[in-house]
């Protein structure tokens, strides 16, 4: 018997703000996600703001992530979160296409 789509992935849905303010408990459901082992999907289409500690949230989960060969794939980026990755140089660490 094959596992679901929901046994198999996990999904993250930022809110609009991804900064210090809200850093700890994104933290925690990122490493969550990583604990259970299975495809992450992250939607971050609604981040209208981000700051340099909600990029290094990013950055750390992904190398976390690839690290421990887990799949990690955006499902929607908002355009401010693909524009600090590019002014930061962490397109490709975040796999942002």
């Amino acid at each position: 018997m094959s596992e679901t789509a929901e046994n198999t992935e996990g999904l993250i849905t930022f809110d609009d703000i991804l900064d210090i303010t809200m850093a700890t408990s994104y933290h925690e459901k990122l490493a969550e996600m990583l604990n259970q082992h299975k495809v992450i999907t992250l939607d971050g289409g609604e981040i209208e703001r981000i700051d340099g500690a909600g990029l290094q949230i990013l950055t750390a989960f992904f190398k976390t992530a690839r690290s421990l060969n887990i799949s990690v794939k955006w499902q929607a980026c908002s355009d401010s979160l693909k524009k600090s990755a590019d002014l930061s140089g962490l397109t490709g660490s975040l796999e942002i296409d």
